[in-house]
């Protein structure tokens, strides 16, 4: 009976240490929904898209002035992006906001995209 007492402390002590150090779930961003068409062109910092997109498109996160808006780019852009990306550097987008196959799934379709210091 000790012996199954200690064990069930063990484990339940084992269980509360690693419920302990569970990173907790970032909150989704606020991502700003614009009609198709308009221009877009900011400086900022793009991360690595992380969650499901909306549509295959969707490769980055702009952080630019205020929110968080979502990038698609053809390979060329894609590359900046992601160096960009990985080196945390800030760059100037320009590009066009599209709607992907869900509503309210906008994203800006980049057109050019310069590392700046």
């Amino acid at each position: 009976m000790k012996n199954f007492l200690f064990s069930f402390l063990v484990a339940g002590a084992v269980l509360a240490g690693m419920a302990g150090c569970a990173q907790p779930e970032k909150p989704a961003p606020q991502v700003r929904a614009m009609p198709t068409g308009l221009h877009f062109d900011q400086v900022g910092r793009v991360t690595l898209f992380a969650g499901e997109p909306c549509t295959p498109q969707i490769m980055f996160d702009f952080e630019g002035v205020g929110s968080t808006v979502w990038l698609g780019a053809p390979m060329r852009e894609t590359k900046i992006l992601t160096d960009a990306a990985n080196k945390n550097l800030r760059v100037h987008i320009s590009g066009k906001w599209r709607h992907g196959g869900e509503s309210k799934c906008t994203y800006v379709e980049v057109t050019s995209a310069e590392l700046t210091r």
